[in-house]
């Protein structure tokens, strides 16, 4: 074997290694039992799903969840100077657009022409006509969901989903599809939380015992003997009482702290929704929130009862979660809370300097940690803290404290989702698929191999040889570059091997007329390669361009299609034109053949 010879041996030898390294995983991790993957550790599960290849959501199961963005919160949100004409406009707006399969603004100027709404007086910063605001509008609507797409693809990336399938539907629904998952509640929760953290002060006994007498003005039926209530509330465990009134509803624990009975909650949510209280609410700057998870308590009867905490608040929050730049769930090292599940929380340097004024100014005031209208804990501000950081207790399990630290470094989705559809796909049914796609490859594959060498003979082995490389390189390739391989994938591979036999077919039929012209075995070789390799790039340069298009476009499934097609391309080049060519030099080189079987 000459020097040339034996380099372009390496080197394609050195290529093959490499694929059948990558690929390696994944044929181990194939071959394990059912029982052998369950009895992997942490460690050897996160290696095989980095390095064997990934299976999409039609392969290996998981959650398909459809999200939709609440537009009329975000309209609302948008709007300034809002007064009962808007409110009332907002709310037949969202039931019109709820029954309807129109555009969303569409709707809106259809409704803003039936009130003769003035759209200037609530949305001046956009714009001066109604066109202009409904323009502008609609844009932000966009920008709302495509700040969503990321925030939600920043979540699922830290939840350790492979390959997420997150794109736009329409004009107000986002898609995501999760393959391995099967935690559909833990899911959904991840996605449909705002993730909104706020940092608010806890009023003091003086002022919640004023706003609890005023409530209950507005809202018993026995005002004499609700006043002796809230006159007793901080200083009794009385708890039995009936009435209707506001404070009839509340519980006194641990001296200053109120709690509500969990079956009580709709009764204070239907006195706190009244229009009446929520004016004395925005008069006074008052909000009351309960806490994150219930707490248990014994009563009066000595029974057991669920009771959640309830806070009166400032309603403007000293600061939100835009100033949060990292958040990491902890293990408590101390105190009463040792061993259990934190968030540590880091501000940047604008948030730093912000909570270290808000600490300085509430020394000896509480101080409550809201997360999506939930407090969490509600400390005492001891002395002014520096640095920016500080952690949020409370945290129900290990899991609880991981999501919320996920959520939080995510960021906080502008504006409220719901989730409208949502399916689970078993990973039986992906085992069927990946059962079928396989069997159709070696049908494929087989018959493919028994075509060329009947019709090629020994040349079609040469072929055959070929063909199963490329294969083994573009899995191989695939597993490189942690690509999602999905059933629009299997298509592609069984394209691949297609694309692949046609270069051959297109060589072999270039040689045969060489050699009907009289050339020897060697220069018909020769000839035949220089001919058919200006036919087989422009063919597959035409493709590859295609190919690129649909990534650039496409989505899911159809960039899981292309990226087989793309890769496919260029290993079907490489092995028709490199490798085949080889194996003939070096049989070619050896002694001086005659007749070729072809």
């Amino acid at each position: 074997m000459n020097n040339t010879l034996r380099t372009r041996l390496l080197s394609i030898l050195f290529i093959f290694g490499l694929g059948i390294y990558a690929l390696f995983p994944s044929i181990r991790y194939l071959l394990l039992s059912d029982e052998a993957k369950n009895d992997l550790s942490k460690d050897e599960i996160a290696y095989f799903e980095s390095k064997a290849i990934k299976q999409g959501l039609d392969l290996k199961g998981g959650i398909y969840i459809v999200l939709e963005v609440d537009l009329p919160q975000l309209v609302s949100s948008l709007a300034k100077n809002k007064d009962k004409n808007f409110d009332r406009f907002l709310d037949e707006l969202s039931k019109e657009y709820r029954n309807n399969s129109a555009d969303f603004f569409t709707v809106f100027e259809q409704k803003a022409e039936e009130q003769s709404l003035k759209l200037p007086r609530y949305f001046i910063s956009y714009g001066k006509t109604k066109e202009q605001i409904i323009e502008q509008l609609d844009l932000q609507s966009t920008d709302s969901i495509n700040r969503i797409i990321e925030i939600i693809q920043n979540r699922v990336d830290q939840f350790g989903v492979s390959e997420p399938t997150i794109q736009k539907q329409g004009n107000n629904r986002v898609v995501v599809e999760l393959a391995g998952i099967q935690d559909s509640e833990r899911a959904r929760e991840l996605l449909q939380s705002t993730a909104l953290l706020e940092l608010m002060i806890v009023k003091d006994v003086e002022s919640t015992n004023t706003i609890v007498r005023q409530i209950d003005n507005l809202t018993s039926t026995n005002t004499e003997s609700d006043n002796d209530n809230v006159d007793q509330l901080f200083n009794s465990d009385d708890s039995g009482n009936n009435d209707l009134g506001f404070s009839s509803l509340l519980i006194a624990v641990g001296g200053n702290d109120l709690a509500i009975s969990s079956q009580n909650l709709p009764a204070l949510k239907n006195i706190l929704n009244k229009d009446s209280v929520q004016q004395v609410l925005d008069a006074t700057g008052s909000l009351f929130l309960t806490g994150n998870s219930p707490e248990t308590l014994i009563n009066d009867f000595g029974e057991e009862e669920e009771v959640y905490l309830l806070y009166h608040l400032v309603d403007n929050a000293e600061l939100t979660g835009g100033v949060i730049e990292d958040a990491q769930m902890r293990l408590s090292q101390s105190g009463v809370s040792a061993g259990q599940a934190t968030v540590q929380v880091e501000m940047n340097n604008e948030g730093s300097r912000e909570w270290s004024r808000i600490t300085g100014v509430n020394i000896n005031k509480r101080i409550a940690i809201v997360l999506d209208r939930k407090v969490h804990m509600a400390p005492v501000i001891r002395s002014q803290i520096f640095g920016g950081a500080t952690v949020i207790e409370g945290m129900d399990s290990i899991q609880e404290a991981e999501d919320i630290a996920i959520v939080l470094r995510a960021g906080a989705l502008p504006v409220p989702v719901s989730i409208v559809d949502q399916r689970v796909v078993g990973p039986s049914l992906g085992a069927d698929s990946v059962n079928a796609g396989t069997s159709s490859i070696m049908i494929g594959l087989l018959l493919i191999v028994l075509f060329i060498v009947f019709y090629y003979r020994a040349s079609g082995l040469i072929a055959s040889f070929s063909l199963m490389w490329t294969l083994i390189l573009l899995l191989g390739v695939l597993a490189l570059l942690e690509a999602t391989l999905t059933l629009p994938g299997i298509a592609a591979l069984i394209l691949t091997v297609g694309m692949s036999v046609d270069a051959n077919v297109i060589i072999f039929e270039r040689i045969k007329e060489e050699l009907r012209n009289g050339k020897s075995v060697r220069s018909a070789i020769d000839s035949g390669y220089e001919r058919a390799i200006t036919t087989i790039v422009d063919a597959n340069l035409t493709t590859g361009i295609a190919a690129a298009v649909l990534y650039q476009y496409g989505s899911g499934p159809i960039k899981g299609f292309a990226t087989v097609l793309f890769w496919g391309i260029i290993v079907s080049m490489f092995t028709a034109i490199i490798v085949t060519r080889f194996v003939f030099d070096f049989i070619t080189s050896r002694k001086n053949i005659e007749k070729l079987s072809i």
